[in-house]
């Protein structure tokens, strides 16, 4: 049987995941995101373009350093620097 860490960070921060998910990784598809996981663990792309993304919708730029973060502490980050507004919709 397969193990998986603890995501119980990531659940504290789902809504934030969804969102990221929504309008950053709208062509990939993770199954599960742990509390271990980084942006280069759920993105298979190019790293600039997922850089690209994330600096452009959240209006944060971040470094390939930013993108080795677990993704429970990068989206707080994000979210909390945005300089461009969330949609009512997000």
């Amino acid at each position: 049987m397969a193990e998986f860490s603890p995501n119980t960070e990531m659940l504290k921060i789902e809504n934030l995941m969804d969102e990221f998910s929504l309008k950053i990784l709208y062509d990939e598809e993770p199954l599960f995101v742990s509390d271990e996981a980084t942006l280069l663990d759920v993105w298979s792309g190019d790293v600039d373009e997922i850089l690209e993304r994330c600096s452009e919708h959240y209006g944060v730029p971040i470094s390939l350093e930013d993108a080795k973060r677990p993704l429970w502490k990068l989206l707080p980050f994000l979210d909390k620097n945005r300089t461009i507004e969330k949609a009512p919709d997000s």
